[in-house]
Formats: structure tokens, sequence, C-alpha cells
């Protein structure tokens, strides 16, 4: 079993140490989540737009849920009396970057982000809708120190409604004639169809005491969150100092706090605790969402930093004055992974948004025309090839060049595009191309077959290896003896990536669940090269039978 939206996201956990240090402690995790979605824009602003930029784009989706726990909340048990509450979460500065500093041809745009702010000082929810009747509904309330609410609501049931991801359309006839002696005629019809998808990403917090802000750094659209305690003393507005240091922990420094809040600290002789996020640990979820703009030739790999800055503070009691002292860290803590390693992740934005074979139901087929390719293929020239990308219009088949070339490849090496197929080309020194072709699959239950158009354009016979997987040891060989059309040749190989007929001998299954790969290698029989003598394929396709 998987979740629905499992094909297009990755989950990372990283452990959260104190420091780089070896003495760096685990204080807790992050739990990333990435999506991806291919866009294809078809907005219009004018004529002029009948033009495609040569550009992908990609819609990427982040969430982080940040969990660090304090370890003196593991002890719950009734003490006789306590002095201080030492390094507990006060305060921590996130956020979510994607890292293009070494690239070129790469945009990106904030979309969205949440949480905006969520603050214990105010909290205000409101709705109203019409649905052929009328729903109002609104509250608000104020909840540091005492709560007031107020509501009122008032609505009707009936509704109609239409969606922009789920259609139907349904028709229904009837007709009927009676005439004596009870003869009677009836005909009728009914017809419906319906089609939908859904995407849906969820998650949710607890706020209790603390509050998050967010900001936008807009040369590097980059959403920022400030979480911190705000209850019984808040940890975003305090922040001068006196410089004292906390003679437990050199690195606080003592804060100027209100009079007013100290005696919500220390009152009647009873040091009182801080939150009671920060008294057992906080868990709290960020999330962001950027439209990314990479120009067809450039690598369409993008880089996601994730950084934590945290700050830990303490209050103890003033014997001498009879009241609460608050000492907060003076500089952050960046939290890190093992080793002080940057909380990084690499996305791969073509294959983590590559769409799911046979949804919807339809084959995938890649057609080697030139318009369609995302980087046009160019053999060598001056031993510099330009590798081929080519995405199926339903974005469930993705085709690249995968040829390792050698480093003094001789020119005229490699792929090019016509009209009518995708060309081969081989060389002295370099006889063994090769393409690769990924795709999901997510059902265990249908047959799948491999489909190549294609054919020889000289004498010399052509051996295909394919390897299903990167499993060689497993690899299926085929041969190509016949030119285009040549004695009525179809040109056509079938090759079955799944059989389940338990009957057959040929019942087997190549493929597993998640990301496939087919690797074609295209070499000459003889193993030598022969001007003229290449290979070409029309089309390639991937088909649930």
């Amino acid at each position: 079993m998987f979740k629905k939206s499992d094909p297009q996201s990755l989950t990372q956990y990283f452990g959260l140490y104190d420091g780089a240090s070896a003495m760096a402690e685990l204080i807790g995790y992050l739990i990333a989540e990435y999506s991806v979605m291919r866009y294809d824009d078809v907005q219009v602003q004018n004529f002029q737009s009948v033009v495609k930029p040569k550009v992908q784009k990609y819609i990427l989706t982040c969430s982080q849920r940040m969990i660090i726990y304090n370890p003196s909340g593991l002890v719950v048990h009734p003490t006789t009396e306590v002095n201080s509450y030492d390094n507990y979460p006060a305060l921590v500065n996130t956020s979510i970057q994607i890292n293009t500093d070494a690239k070129t041809g790469v945009q990106f745009q904030l979309l969205d982000y949440s949480p905006k702010t969520v603050n214990t000082q105010i909290q205000k929810s409101e709705s109203n809708g019409d649905t052929m009747g009328k729903l109002q509904s609104s509250s608000s309330s104020s909840t540091v120190g005492s709560s007031t609410s107020q509501s009122n609501s008032f609505g009707a049931s009936v509704s109609v409604g239409l969606t922009e991801l789920t259609d139907s359309i349904s028709s229904n006839f009837e007709h009927s004639s009676t005439q004596t002696h009870d003869h009677s005629r009836t005909t009728g019809s009914d017809s419906s169809t319906s089609s939908g998808t859904d995407s849906s990403a969820s998650a949710n917090m607890t706020i209790k005491d603390w509050g998050a802000y967010a900001l936008v750094n807009p040369p590097i659209q980059t959403p920022n969150w400030i979480f911190g305690q705000e209850y019984p003393w808040n940890a975003i507005d305090s922040r001068k100092t006196n410089g004292t240091m906390n003679p437990k922990n050199m690195d606080q420094y003592q804060l100027l706090i209100p009079e007013s809040i100290l005696q919500r600290l220390y009152e009647n002789g009873v040091l009182n605790p801080p939150s009671q996020l920060s008294t057992f640990g906080i868990n709290f979820v960020s999330k962001g969402n950027w439209l990314i703009i990479i120009e067809n030739d450039q690598d369409e790999c993008v880089e996601i930093n994730h950084n934590i800055d945290y700050f830990t503070a303490s209050h103890t009691v003033d014997t001498t004055n009879n009241t609460a002292i608050v000492f907060m860290d003076k500089m952050p803590t960046g939290l890190t992974q093992e080793g002080g390693k940057d909380i990084v992740t690499t996305i791969d934005l073509p294959i983590l948004g590559l769409g799911v074979l046979g949804r919807p139901k339809r084959p995938a087929i890649i057609g080697f025309i030139p318009s369609k390719f995302t980087v046009l293929p160019v053999p060598v020239t001056k031993g510099v090839p330009v590798p081929f990308k080519i995405v199926a219009t339903t974005d469930s088949l993705y085709v690249r060049d995968t040829t390792q070339y050698p480093a003094n490849c001789q020119d005229g090496a490699g792929f090019s595009a016509s009209q009518t197929a995708l060309t081969a080309s081989f060389a002295a020194n370099c006889t063994t191309l090769s393409l690769t072709a990924y795709f999901k699959v997510i059902d265990t239950i249908n047959d799948y077959k491999l489909y190549l158009k294609h054919w020889k354009t000289g004498n010399t016979g052509l051996m295909l290896t394919i390897i299903i997987n990167e499993d060689a040891d497993n690899a299926l060989v085929q041969y190509v003896d016949a030119r285009e059309a040549e004695g009525g040749e179809s040109n056509l190989l079938t090759i079955n990536l799944r059989n389940r007929d338990y009957s057959s001998v040929d019942f087997h299954d190549y493929l597993q669940l998640g990301l496939n790969s087919i690797e074609v290698v295209i070499q000459p029989i003889d193993g030598t090269f022969v001007a003229g003598d290449n290979y070409q394929v029309r089309a390639i396709s991937i088909e649930a039978n």
C-alpha cells in the first residue's frame, strides 16, 4: 500500500543536532516532504503567445515538520522546590530556500506559503458562502490572560456544485405511448460520463502560548518563519539585554523584562514554568509553494536548503530581589545533520514530477519529432555532443540520451533528429550509444508492453541490449536487420514487460512499483564502424493491455 501522492512526492527524515562538534546532541527531527508537478502554461496574453518560450515549468511544494524536544520535560513527578527552568526552547528562526547560486537559466517565483501569522494575542476566523442559500459565521478571541468569544451563524442546506477538477454529465430520455387493448411501447436511454483528478496535502500543528510570524526575502523568494514563546513571557519582543551572563550557561544573557511579566513567573514564592510547548517540546509545520522556470538546455535539478536557528532560554529566582530573572541565548545555534552537514535535498524535477503510466488511461507515446524535444539532440561537434531530452505529451514517459561519450569522441557520433525519426550515428571510436526511458507504474494488475518503431539505414545489422531497471544480468538482446518497410516489414518491436498469464511460458514481470527505467544500448552487430550504417527510431511507446 502507498499514499496516492507518493508517485510524485519525496519524504526525507533528518536528525537535528545542536552544532557541528563531536559533542553535539540529537535534539529533534526534521521531516521534509517535497512534491513536483510539471506545469503547462496555457495562459494567453496576446497573439504573440503562439510562440512558446523554450523553458520547462514546474510547481514545487515543500513542507517541513520541525520536532524539537526538551529533555527536562520528561521529568513530570512532583518536586518540593524548583529554583530554575533551564535551556528550554524559546525561539526558532527557520526558512526553506531554493539554492540556485551556481546555476544560470533558472527562475522561480514564490506562489504561496504558510503559516502567515499565528499568535496568541488575537485569533479570528470567519466564513461565508452561498450555495442556493446562505451561510455565515465569524468568531474572534483574545487569549493572553483571559479570553472572550462571540459567534453567530444561520444557513440553509440546498446546494448545487461543479468543481474545476471534477466534471460530470448525465442525460436521460424516456418516452412512452399507450393505446387501447393494453398495447404499450416504451423506449429509453441513459448515459453518463465522469472524470476527475485531485491533489491534496495537509499538515497541522498546535500553537499554545507561542506565536508564528512569517516574512519573505524578495530577492531570493524565500519564506522565513519566526516561532517564539509569547506567554508567560514574550521571547520575540523581549530581546534587550543588560549583558549579564547566566552563571549556569555562559552563552545566555539576562533579558530586560517588565515587572508585570516577571510577576507571572514568580508569585507567592513559587517559580512558574514556561509555556507547555517550551516545557515538553515543539512540533511546528511550515510550507512553501514555488513556480520554477528552467531553460530547456539547463540542468533540471534544484537544491532545497532547510535553515534552522535555535534559541534556548532559562529563568530562575533572584533571591536578592525576590523576583524572577530571565536569560536567553545571545547567538542562535544552527541546527544541522550529524557531523555538521547542512540540511539539503537535491530534487530532480522531471523525474519527481513524472506522471503515472496509465493515468489518465492513455498510452505513453513519444514520437521523435524536433518540435517535441525539450533539448534537441546535436551530434558530437568539436568533441562535444548535446544529449537530448524529450517528454511524452501525457507527461508519463521521459526519454534522454544516456551515452557515455569518450573524451576524444570523433565528430558526427551521437543522436540527431529529423521530421521522421531519431537517428543514432556511430564513429570509429564510438560504436555504442544508449537512450533511457523512465516511467512510473503503481499497479500490479495490468500487463505492459514496450513498442519500438525502428530500422537500420545501412547494410550492417544492429544489436539492441535492453536493460530494465539496471538489471544488466537479465538484459534482453534484440536484433534489427531490416530497413524501413523493407520486404513489407512493419519495423515494430514488441517486448512484454509484464505478462500475468500463469499458463504461459512467457509469464514474467520485469516491472516494479514506482519508478522504472529501460535502457536501450545500440551498437553494430559485429562492433565495427561503417559510415552510413546507422539506427533510426521513429517512436517509442509503453502501453497497458
